[in-house]
């Protein structure tokens, strides 16, 4: 029987929207399996909140912890109302024990995740803002994105703020502004109620292009 199987509401936990699961720096003792909703991944930096992932159902997260009984390297937050499934660290290894593949999937998630680390910090180190800000756009597009007639929406609010947070100009979101305007003018993105949403995944692909040759030639 697998975790989300488990009959018991005392495994159970709601969150509201906007509702902290723990902060970053606590002693971890439980990790969580997402029932519905989603879950904001992020740290805290000089220049303020900067996400790392958004997560949804099925994904689980917090298991580092108590692996290593070390304290939380990132805080985590509810996006909207969300349902989770917490073990402590007795169940765990129980269900590690009587399924190896739950290791599989810890090892890939862990794969991916510093995969998507590496490359956020890589794009944090690229001086021009305007292809940080489009590369960032592009990853979101692909990980959360959901085609509708009108666009390619992010499945989760997600608006100039929170982009600038993103590419590491903490609440700054006057240059990302600016950025936006430019994509807007060339049917690259639009923002609608707050929220980006991308209009041509392939004019954002040839921006990023333009963007880098430019940088190139030292244009």
């Amino acid at each position: 029987m697998t975790p989300g199987q488990e009959g018991s509401e005392r495994f159970v936990r709601n969150f509201k929207a906007g509702e902290l699961v723990f902060k970053q720096g606590d002693l971890g003792e439980h990790m969580f399996i997402i029932q519905a909703g989603k879950i904001e991944i992020f740290v805290n930096t000089p220049k303020g909140e900067k996400s790392l992932a958004v997560l949804g159902a099925g994904d689980f997260f917090g298991e580092m912890a108590i692996i290593d009984k070390g304290s939380r390297s990132a805080s985590a937050r509810a996006i909207g109302e969300a349902r989770a499934i917490t073990l402590d660290e007795k169940t765990f290894d129980l269900h590690v024990q009587s399924n190896p593949a739950i290791v599989h999937k810890i090892l890939k998630n862990m794969s991916t995740r510093l995969r998507d680390a590496n490359n956020q910090i890589q794009n944090l180190m690229i001086k021009d803002i305007n292809r940080r800000v489009a590369n960032r756009i592009l990853v979101v597009c692909h990980q959360h994105g959901q085609k509708g007639a009108d666009g390619i929406k992010i499945d989760f609010p997600w608006g100039e703020n929170d982009l600038a947070k993103d590419v590491g100009l903490g609440d700054d979101a006057g240059k990302v502004h600016e950025v936006l305007e430019k994509m807007k003018q060339g049917r690259i993105v639009d923002v609608r109620d707050g929220q980006i949403v991308i209009l041509s995944v392939e004019n954002l692909e040839k921006f990023i292009q333009f963007l880098q040759m430019k940088e190139e030639l030292g244009f």
